[in-house]
């Protein structure tokens, strides 16, 4: 899997979701978020953080939920579409 492409897409449909790629992304992002050491088993919401963003440094809130645990982490993509830092909030 190319991060680069996956994170470009996180960023995407943060903008723009549609249903089909939306889940595949949503799973793609949780097993980015896993692989850094946190909990994701879902992700239940993606969103671009306008104000903390620039065109060199967006930032994703990530909100993963099931019915029994609830996390959220900020996501910081650099310019060349590579995520900088996964912090949780």
């Amino acid at each position: 899997m190319d991060r680069m492409r996956v994170v470009a897409t996180v960023v995407a449909l943060a903008l723009f979701p549609a249903t089909a790629y939306a889940d595949m992304m949503e799973r793609r992002t949780a097993r980015i978020i896993r692989n850094a050491g946190h909990w994701c088993d879902r992700v239940s919401d993606l969103q671009l953080d306008k104000r903390k963003s620039t065109p060199e440094r967006r930032v994703v809130l990530v909100t993963c939920y099931d019915i029994r645990h609830f996390a959220q982490y900020e996501l910081v993509v650099g310019g060349d579409n590579k995520v900088r830092s996964i912090k949780k909030m």
